[in-house]
């Protein structure tokens, strides 16, 4: 058992987290994954560091898919406010309003409620901003999904590796024991045995 965590130990020394993530998440899914997996020996523990890593990145992948379009916010109000706010009459009050509105729309409610009511007047919600975002950072989202994509994949075959790791390991040891049981006199002297009997 001792051998066994310190080989754990040594597959697990460098843990793939960034220096803003934590080692115990990176940890406790890890040991997740081992408590539903239940490894059996080296091969199967190295599966289950990799899937531990692979899950990992995924889950930050994701995060960053979210983080790519909040950081677009900005843009998109930029984009979306002065287009609808419209030609006042007075172009420096509309600018004034334009600029305050987007400075503040990320800490003042009130700021929020004036943008919401200039999309309302066309049809329009928070989500009309969300698009924005989306569509101005469109590449740079098909690239973390073709990565997501890929590392799914990567883990998927993962978990079937262990899975065809275990057949074959059991069909190994099925042929073993039914040689083990040919050709050792013992054993077929006591089948025979019990076949005479009965």
């Amino acid at each position: 058992m001792a051998g066994s965590q310190s080989v754990e130990l040594q597959l697990l020394s460098k843990t793939p987290v960034l220096i803003t993530e934590s080692a115990n998440d990176f940890s406790a899914l890890h040991a997740a994954l081992i408590q539903e997996i239940k490894p059996r020996g080296i091969v199967e523990q190295i599966y289950v560091a990799d899937i531990s890593a692979l899950v990992f990145e995924i889950l930050r992948l994701r995060r960053c898919k979210n983080a790519v379009i909040n950081t677009a916010f900005k843009e998109a109000l930029e984009e979306i406010v002065p287009d609808l706010a419209g030609r006042p009459e007075d172009e420096a009050d509309k600018s004034e309003w334009v600029d305050a509105i987007l400075a503040d729309w990320f800490t003042k409610p009130e700021a929020r409620k004036e943008v919401l009511k200039l999309l309302k007047q066309f049809g329009l919600d928070e989500s009309a901003i969300e698009a924005e975002a989306i569509r101005s950072r469109f590449s740079e989202l098909e690239a973390l999904d073709r990565m997501l994509t890929l590392l799914e994949s990567r883990r998927n075959k993962a978990f079937r590796s262990i899975k065809d790791y275990r057949s074959s390991f059991a069909e190994e040891l099925r042929e073993v024991s039914n040689r083990l049981i040919e050709t050792d006199p013992v054993i077929q002297l006591v089948d025979r045995s019990s076949q005479a009997s009965a």
